[in-house]
Parts: structure tokens; sequence; C-alpha cells
């Protein structure tokens, strides 16, 4: 079998409802959608992150593809350092490896189908038949909306919320309107200095949180957040801009963790999550991979949840699209997602949705 053609598709699917801080639309409504042929028919499926996705399009199109086409899709593990090694005047970090990310999910997918088994059966067979998901809600202005998006996911079934707030205010007031019982995670972006996040966990401990991600603004300062971690009495998450398992080497070196995040669409693919995903297990570091998306890259993050035993939430965009460009849509159910049981990712493409969706 050969690699035939890789095309990639950038697209704009807004989601249903905008939110108060982005009234215009979120650059969640931004997807690049990839494809790779095969000469006997298989196609995979694969997503990169969806910022700049006519550049991302761009560089698959003129750097990555010209180097698998002709090449045998199974062979993933060696086709993944060719990619890596050859874009290295690239850099080593962002768009060539997301763009590597997308390629590389997609020959994932090539091999289940040529296998005629689900993904997770390659990756070691399934620790559990569904995952766990948590909500994990967008930016908003005033706490009462916070509070209001979160209590309408309760009743969706999560069971699990992330909020993507910065001030203490709407914590206290998630918290009060969920109760005690149900699973919060607050993500801070990047929005503090060392003494800000140092105070700013001390404050934020009265509302039970079961981590705190990315709180420093300087996001690979991973002596810092090493220090910040033994400070905070709440445990620290981060990972989602870190890159191959060489990056996360370095992290769990220092001791910087508590939850690692890698992304299956922008560290380097599901190799490389594996490889990350062991290193976490060797260094006890609890896994909650990042997936703050909607395409191919949702059902891979899937398989890899469910053929992890470390890996205990899949991240779900609590606000869906007006339109899914996948089939399943794979959204959760009473908080929870069941694994695909078709050959690869398990999923199928809405072509009548790409092409009303493509972006020139």
């Amino acid at each position: 079998m050969k690699i035939t053609d890789v095309k990639a598709y950038p697209l704009i699917i807004p989601m249903l409802e905008k939110t108060p801080l982005a009234p215009q639309g979120d650059t969640s409504s931004y997807h690049l959608l990839v494809k790779v042929f095969t000469d006997e028919g298989i196609v995979g499926y694969g997503e990169t992150f969806r910022f700049a996705p006519r550049t991302m399009a761009t560089f698959i199109d003129e750097v990555l593809k010209p180097l698998v086409v002709g090449q045998n899709p199974t062979q993933i593990e060696r086709l993944w350092q060719l990619m890596y090694t050859t874009t290295f005047r690239y850099g080593r970090m962002g768009l060539p490896l997301h763009a590597i990310s997308g390629v590389e999910v997609a020959l994932w997918d090539i091999l289940g189908k040529y296998r005629n088994v689900p993904l997770y059966e390659l990756l070691g067979g399934a620790c559990r038949d569904k995952v766990r998901a948590y909500a994990s809600m967008h930016k908003y202005d005033k706490p009462e909306d916070v509070a209001a998006i979160a209590l309408r996911c309760l009743k969706d079934g999560y069971t699990a919320f992330k909020l993507h707030q910065r001030d203490i205010r709407s914590v206290e007031t998630a918290r009060q309107a969920l109760g005690p019982g149900v699973s919060l995670m607050m993500d801070a972006s990047g929005a503090w200095s060392f003494n800000d996040a140092v105070e700013k966990t001390r404050q934020l401990n009265a509302f039970n949180l079961l981590w705190i991600e990315e709180p420093l603004a300087q996001m690979d300062d991973y002596d810092s957040l090493a220090e910040l971690r033994r400070r905070s009495p709440i445990p620290i998450a981060a990972g989602e801009n870190e890159y191959t398992v060489h990056g996360f080497r370095n992290i769990f070196d220092k001791r910087a963790l508590d939850i690692v995040q890698p992304d299956v669409i922008k560290t380097g693919g599901i190799s490389q999550c594996r490889k990350i995903i062991a290193l976490a297990e060797a260094h006890d570091v609890r896994v909650a991979p990042h997936s703050f998306y909607y395409g191919p890259g949702i059902a891979a993050t899937l398989h890899l949840c469910a053929s992890s035993p470390s890996a205990e939430f899949i991240e779900i965009n609590a606000l869906p699209l007006t339109e899914s460009f996948i089939q399943p849509a794979l959204r959760p159910e009473k908080g929870v997602l069941p694994l695909p049981s078709g050959p690869g990712l398990g999923i199928e493409i809405d072509d009548d949705v790409v092409r009303s969706h493509l972006r020139g």
C-alpha cells in the first residue's frame, strides 16, 4: 500500500452560540481537516490545531505531502521521524508539529482500517469502554454567565467542569451553583506572574479545585512552575503548549506538574503522546489530555484515553458546532463518551458539511 495524496481542508464552522467575549465568533470556529489517500482506496482522517488553518494547509501541501507520497502509510514511526527530521529548520514547536500531528493521526486511521480493528486495539486494547468527559467552558465576562452555562452543562450530564476565568468571583459563583460534589478545574491560560500565581492558588484553595492549569505567563519556565507546584495547595496542570517527548522530559525531570496534558494534534501525534504518557507513568504524574476541538482529533484522543490506564478525562469543548463535520459527532452522553466500534478512528467525514464550510 502506498500514499497517493495528502489534502488539507481549512474550515470555518461556527459554534452553536457565541460567547459574550467573542460576539463575532471564536477561534473554536476554525478547523483543519486532513485526509491521506492510498492506492488501495483507504482514506485516513486527521486534524491539526485550529490556529492559522490556511497557513497550516499550505505547509502540509508544500512541505509534508512531498515527503510521504509514495511511502507505505503503515510505517508510522518511520514516517514520523522522516517528517520531524526533515522539517528541522522550520522549528521544533508550534505550526510544524501541529501539521505533523494531523498527518500522523491520519496514518493511524489508515492502519486501523487496513487491519479492520479500532485504533484502541492497535494501542494495546481498551482499559475501559467509555471515558469520562469534562465540559471545557469558554471565557465569560460575568460570573453569573459562568454559573448559568455550567448549570446547563450539568443538566446535560457532565460531572466535571473546567473554567477559563481568571477571577476569584467566577470560580466562587460556579462552585456555589454546582455544589461541592462536582469536579471543578480552572485554566488561567498564562494569566499570572509567579508571585501573583502563588497568591491566587492560596485564595482559590477554598473552592476545592481539581487543578489549576497553565497558571504562569511564561508557560515554558518550568523552574518557576516547579517552585509554584511546591508552594501551591492546588495541583498544577499544563502541557498543551509543549512538544514531543523531548520537551516533556524536561517537565518531568524538573517535577513541574501534578497533571500532564499532552495534545494529540499539537504535540506530535498519537505516537508521541503514547511516549509522553509512558514517561508520566514512570514519574507518577496523572494524565488528562488537552482536546479543545471537534474533529478527528477528538476521536484520536478518545482512543488514546481508552487505551491508557492513567488517562482519567477527555476534554470536550462545551459549546457544540452548528454542524459537525464528523459522524458520529462524539458529544458526551450523561457525561461520558463511549468508544467508537468501527475500524481506525471509527468516524466518517461529512463531506457535504466540509464543502459548505471550506475557507477560501
